[in-house]
């Protein structure tokens, strides 16, 4: 019965993070739903609307860093809370009269406050969740994301065309307090790594070993993974700040035909990426290399992402164009799924939560270049559509290197020998030291 209730509490946390990432992404795609109405309101050319949506990165990755190396030491319960509470306060500012100064202002905060999200909640699902059942628990947490993004095109733009683009962040503020509230009342800690129910082949590192922060920092796995997250962040910045934009000043669309485009743009990646979590999971209950599983499967999206954003630049129409973004927006989150199942792999469990902060913090970085970076282009070229031809084919130039690094780079299985070794070395006698060899992926680990 007690295993019974702790397995129902794991998954009421995956639903909770799913919300949660939920939430933050809605918080994200606001801007570029809102971003025709306020560019008329406040008079903000194309360069200002990109400054806006890049200065949500100022202190993004700063904090999520700060945040990581505090989870190594707080409980997550209590650090997601904290990031919910800001979230929520910094909506409300924005329901009033709003200036330049103060539109940039709130989205530093924001950014500061949802820089750690991502991680966080990946470590404290982690905790509930042994190596070789992350999968789906991992691909349900990321996929809020997209829900987040997919709700929040129908309903904000409907709030925004019956009332106006203020509603839409006082809607954000009031769902984030209502988090916050469910959160205190049924948030947990998971205990995985305090008494792991397995210690796989696959995930050799036990517990209590640590490596030095610069053997993780060169190792080719875990920079392969970063390679991959930062174009993927290139992506997904561009698609909450600009794929709105682009549907109407691009494309022609309306503001409730944008609306609805967005979400389909987004959620025809949900049942995609299940799928592909499903049977990369598959494939590594059946002994394939997690390098295949996992490595392969993220490093052929991305370079497929570069391909479907090549293919907006050509001469299509504009249901065609749509087909194009929509496979690349999916496509480019997947390292979002599998980044942070290679990362835990690797990282011994009390460097993970670090670990994935600072690679989803560096990574981040790619979202202060790439709004302000694409409103240059949309802003120096002699139409809209070309401009944004030009910035997707220099994303598309980007992703397609990147693409081939992560084939190169991405090796989970080496790594995890190479990282051994180097635990084993690092070792003082009041730690525990690691077996000469790995269990089997069922086998339990020995008592100390």
């Amino acid at each position: 019965m007690f295993q019974s209730i702790k397995s129902r509490r794991a998954w009421v946390v995956v639903a909770m993070m799913f919300l949660f990432m939920m939430i933050n992404f809605a918080d994200k795609a606001v801007i570029g739903l809102a971003a025709v109405p306020m560019m008329h309101d406040l008079g903000l050319s194309p360069q200002q609307l990109g400054l806006v949506g890049s200065s949500f990165f100022v202190l993004f990755s700063i904090s999520g860093i700060l945040f990581g190396f505090a989870a190594n030491r707080i409980k997550t319960k209590w650090l997601l809370l904290l990031l919910s509470l800001v979230w929520a306060a910094v909506q409300f500012p924005l329901v009033g009269a709003v200036s330049f100064p103060l539109l940039i202002a709130c989205r530093i905060v924001l950014g500061a406050g949802e820089g750690p999200a991502f991680a966080l909640a990946i470590h404290a699902t982690y905790k509930w969740f042994g190596n070789s059942k992350r999968n789906i628990p991992t691909a349900i947490v990321q996929q809020g994301a997209n829900v987040g993004m997919l709700v929040a095109g129908p309903c904000l733009t409907w709030l925004m065309i019956h009332y106006d683009w203020h509603s839409a962040f006082l809607a954000l503020g009031i769902v984030g307090v209502i988090w916050t509230v469910l959160w205190l009342l049924f948030g947990a800690e998971g205990t995985v790594d305090e008494h792991p129910p397995e210690l796989a082949a696959t995930a050799p590192l036990t517990d209590n070993a640590r490596v030095p922060y610069r053997a993780l920092i060169a190792d080719r796995t875990l920079f392969g993974t970063f390679v991959l997250s930062f174009v993927g962040y290139l992506v997904l910045s561009l698609c909450f700040t600009w794929f709105p934009a682009y549907l109407r000043l691009g494309l022609g669309y309306s503001a409730t035909e944008a609306g609805w485009l967005f979400s389909v743009i987004v959620g025809a990646s949900i049942p995609a990426s299940l799928a592909m979590s499903w049977f990369s999971q598959y494939l590594f209950s059946k002994g394939v290399s997690s390098r295949v599983s996992r490595g392969f499967m993220t490093s052929g999206a991305i370079t497929l992402t570069g391909l479907a954003f090549f293919c907006t630049t050509m001469d299509f129409s504009a249901p065609m164009k749509i087909v194009c973004l929509t496979v690349g927006a999916g496509l480019g989150q997947m390292i979002f799924l599998f980044g942070p199942l290679m990362i835990g792999e690797v990282t011994p469990p009390r460097q993970r939560g670090a670990w994935l902060a600072i690679n989803n913090s560096a990574a981040t970085l790619a979202g202060l270049i790439a709004p302000a970076l694409m409103g240059r282009f949309v802003g120096a070229a002699h139409s809209r559509a070309i401009g944004f031809e030009h910035g997707f084919l220099f994303l598309a130039s980007i992703l397609l290197v990147a693409g081939v690094a992560g084939f190169c780079l991405i090796n989970p299985e080496k790594s995890m020998r190479r990282l051994r070794s180097l635990a084993v070395l690092n070792a003082g006698p009041d730690r525990q030291t690691l077996p000469s060899k790995p269990r089997g992926r069922d086998e339990p680990a020995s008592a100390s």
